[in-house]
């Protein structure tokens, strides 16, 4: 995360759509950021740590698949140089789990559908 990032003041928030579940439900004041104008992402889709998604990683090794050292290591690494994952201005927890599956699905013979059971659970 390169800003710290600063929320503008209740009169300067945009008016932008708000979306729940994939659907756009009218239109609700989004504060922004006054150093680098992200948009703060109000949905529920909230994102998470990348501890979270390290976890998962676990629970993938545990029930199915043998993780080695290695792929863990190259899937945290690639993990930690996406630009602004753990963001909770410009990230959403729903493209969070595509980023970690498609990294996932690089190194190990995982299906997407399973990955994604883990994430919900």
């Amino acid at each position: 995360m390169d800003c710290i990032h600063e929320s503008c003041s209740s009169i300067d928030k945009v008016w932008l759509p708000f979306v729940i579940d994939e659907r756009i439900n009218g239109l609700k004041p989004h504060p922004y950021c006054i150093h680098c104008g992200a948009v703060k992402n109000i949905s529920t889709d909230k994102p998470k740590k990348a501890a979270y998604y390290i976890n998962s990683l676990s629970k993938i090794d545990r029930h199915v698949f043998k993780l080695t050292k290695v792929q863990i290591r190259l899937i945290v690494k690639e993990l930690e140089s996406v630009k602004n994952f753990e963001d909770v201005y410009s990230m959403t927890r729903d493209t969070q789990n595509k980023i970690f599956i498609k990294i996932v699905t690089n190194y190990c013979n995982v299906s997407e559908r399973y990955i994604a059971s883990i994430l919900e659970n």
